[in-house]
C-alpha cells in the first residue's frame, strides 16, 4: 500500500517555506523560483532566504483572499523598556540561555539589568516568554521585558490594541479575578469585602480561598466577622486562609482565644526562699484536642505521634506561636526564654515562642532570646544543654534583625561554636554586604583546611553553595574563594572540594557578570 507524499509539493513555495518554518531553515531550505511567481534569489543563507520567503511568499498566498487594505495595516511601533544592554552583558545571557544556565544566574542578570535600567536584548524575548511561564519566573524578567513581550503577544495574537486589564472581579480565569479584587480591595477595603460576601457562596472553594487570601490586603477589625465564618466554610483552603489572617489581626476574638489557651498551659510559679533570691519554675500542661482548637486550626498531624513530645506537644508549640506576647507580661522576656530552655518541653516552647516573636517583631523579646540563647549554645547557660532546638531556635530568632544588624552579630558569631554557623546562616539575609562576606570567607578557609570535624559541619550546611548565592561577588570575593580551593590539602574530603571548587566559580562568574554591566 502506497502511502501518501509527506512534504509539500515543489510547486507551491509557501507550503514549502511553511515546512521550513517549522522544520528548520537548514533541513528544509527555501530555494529560489526563477520563473515562478516571484523570482527570490537564492543568497546562501539559509535564515535569510526563510525571512524573504515568508514575507513575499505570505504576501503573494494572501492575494486575492479578500483581504482590505487594513489587513496589512503595521502594527505599533515596539515600546522599549529601556537602553539596550552592554554587547558583553548581551552576550552573557545569550550564552546562558542557549546552555539552559540555572535559573539562579538568569535571574540574577534580570536583577542587573533591571537596577540598571537596562532592557534585555529583542532577538531573546522569545526564550525570556518561556522562561517567564518557568522556573524563572515573571517577577524578575518583567522588569527588563514586560513591555516588549508585551508587543510581542500582542503582535502573535493578531490584535493591535494593547490588553485591557479586566476591573470587573466576577469574570475571567483565576489570576485575573483575583488581581481585580486585590485592586478593588486596595482602592475600597470594606465595599471588596461586602462585594465578596455577596457571591461567596456560589463560588467553588479553591476560588473562594484564593479571595479570601486576597483580603490580606487592606487587613482589618472590619474583617473579622466574615473570617470568623470562614473557619466553619466546607473547605479546608478557605479555613486556613481565614485561621492565618485571623492570626495577623491583633484584638481579634481568634488572638484572644489563642492567649486564653497559652495562659492555661503555661504559668510560672515563684517560690520564696529565705536569704535567697526566690525560685522561678515554669508549670507546663499540655493542651487536649478539642473540636474548638480544630475549628481554629489547632490539630496534630497524621505524623504527630512521630514528633518530639506527641500530638499533645505539637497542640502546645501551635498554640504558643498565635499567642500575643502581651500575655506573658508578668514576668520579663528573659525569664520565660530561661525557663522553656530548662523544660522538659524546651522543643515545642522554643519553636512556638520564637514564632511568636518573629511575627510580633517586639524588639524587648528580641534581644532577650538572642542573649539567652547565645549564652545557651555557648554553652555557658547552668543547667541547660544546647541542641539543635536552640541552634534553630536562635537563627530564626536572629532572621527577625534588618540586615545590617543581622550582619554585625552573624560577624561577632563566628567567634562561637562551629557548629552554630551554619544554622545560623539558614536564616540568612538574601543578599550580603562586600564586608560580611569578607568576614566569612576569613572564618571559612581555616574551617575547611583544618580538622575533619569542621569539614563535616561544611558539607552538612551546604555552606559554600550559601557564599555563593548570597556573597557580594567581585574580584576581591572570587580570588579569595579561588584561594581557598587551592589550598585544600591533597586529603581533602572530595565532596567538600567540589563544593569549595564550585563557590569559587560561581563567584568569579557573578563577579565578571557585574563588570559587563559596569566596564568601566
Amino acid at each position: 500500500m502506497a502511502h501518501p507524499t509527506a512534504g509539500p509539493s515543489p510547486g507551491d513555495p509557501w507550503r514549502t517555506t511553511l515546512a521550513a518554518t517549522l522544520m528548520g531553515a537548514e533541513r528544509t531550505p527555501v530555494r529560489a523560483t526563477a520563473g515562478g511567481p516571484l523570482d527570490l534569489p537564492a543568497t546562501g543563507d539559509a535564515g535569510a532566504d526563510l525571512l524573504a520567503g515568508i514575507g513575499g511568499y505570505g504576501a503573494y498566498h494572501l492575494a486575492g483572499s479578500g483581504l482590505t487594505g487594513d489587513a496589512l495595516r503595521p502594527f505599533p511601533p515596539r515600546e522599549s523598556a529601556g537602553p539596550p544592554c552592554p554587547t558583553a552583558a548581551a552576550d552573557r545571557l545569550a550564552g546562558l540561555m542557549a546552555e539552559n544556565g540555572p535559573a539562579e544566574r538568569i535571574e540574577e542578570w534580570c536583577r542587573l539589568a533591571a537596577a540598571r535600567g537596562f532592557r534585555a536584548p529583542p532577538e531573546l524575548l522569545c526564550v525570556l516568554d518561556r522562561r517567564r511561564d518557568g522556573a524563572t519566573g515573571s517577577a524578575t524578567i518583567d522588569p527588563v521585558a514586560d513591555a516588549e513581550l508585551a508587543w510581542l503577544h500582542r503582535v502573535c495574537s493578531g490584535r493591535d490594541e494593547p490588553d485591557v486589564a479586566a476591573d470587573d472581579w466576577t469574570v475571567g480565569d483565576a489570576g485575573t479575578r483575583v488581581a481585580a479584587f486585590t485592586a478593588l480591595r486596595r482602592q475600597d477595603p470594606a465595599g471588596a469585602r461586602t462585594a465578596l460576601e455577596a457571591a461567596f457562596k456560589v463560588e467553588k472553594a479553591d476560588m473562594r480561598a484564593a479571595l479570601v487570601r486576597a483580603l490580606d490586603e487592606g487587613l482589618s477589625g472590619a474583617d473579622e466577622p466574615f473570617l470568623e465564618a470562614c473557619l466553619d466554610d466546607r473547605g479546608s483552603g478557605v479555613r486556613t486562609a481565614a485561621q492565618i489572617l485571623l492570626g495577623r489581626s491583633p484584638g481579634s476574638r481568634f488572638i484572644g482565644r489563642m492567649a486564653g489557651r497559652a495562659a492555661a498551659a503555661l504559668r510560672i510559679v515563684e517560690t520564696k526562699r529565705l536569704l535567697r533570691a526566690p525560685r522561678h519554675d515554669l508549670v507546663v500542661t499540655l493542651p487536649e484536642e478539642s473540636p474548638e482548637l480544630a475549628r481554629d486550626g489547632i490539630a496534630p498531624s497524621p505524623y504527630a505521634v512521630h514528633s518530639t513530645g506527641g500530638p499533645r506537644a505539637q497542640l502546645l508549640r501551635e498554640i504558643v506561636a498565635l499567642a500575643p506576647l502581651s500575655g506573658y507580661a508578668g514576668h520579663p522576656p528573659r525569664l520565660w526564654i530561661e525557663r522553656a530552655l530548662a523544660s522538659e518541653w524546651h522543643e515545642p516552647l522554643l519553636a512556638g515562642l520564637t514564632a511568636a516573636i518573629r511575627r510580633a517583631g517586639d524588639p524587648a523579646w528580641t534581644q532577650a532570646t538572642i542573649d539567652v540563647l547565645t549564652t545557651a549554645c555557648a554553652h555557658r547557660l547552668p543547667g541547660v544543654t544546647a541542641t539543635d532546638a536552640t541552634r534553630r531556635a536562635l537563627a530564626t530568632v536572629f532572621g527577625t534583625l534588618p540586615d545590617d544588624q543581622w550582619e554585625r552579630a552573624m560577624t561577632a558569631a563566628l567567634a562561637g561554636p562551629l557548629d552554630l554557623v551554619p544554622t545560623m546562616l539558614d536564616e540568612a539575609p538574601e543578599a550580603w554586604s562586600p564586608a560580611f562576606t569578607a568576614a566569612l570567607l576569613d572564618w571559612l578557609a581555616p574551617v575547611a583546611g583544618g580538622p575533619v570535624a569542621g569539614c563535616d559541619v561544611l558539607r552538612r550546611g551546604g555552606l559554600p553553595r550559601q557564599i555563593a548565592e548570597r556573597g557580594h561577588a567581585d574580584r576581591d570575593a572570587a580570588a579569595a574563594a579561588a584561594a581557598i580551593a587551592a589550598r585544600l590539602p591533597d586529603d581533602a574530603d572530595a565532596s567538600l572540594r567540589r563544593q569549595i571548587t564550585a563557590m569559587a566559580e560561581t563567584l568569579d562568574l557573578r563577579a565578571a557578570m557585574r563588570r559587563e554591566f559596569d566596564p568601566t
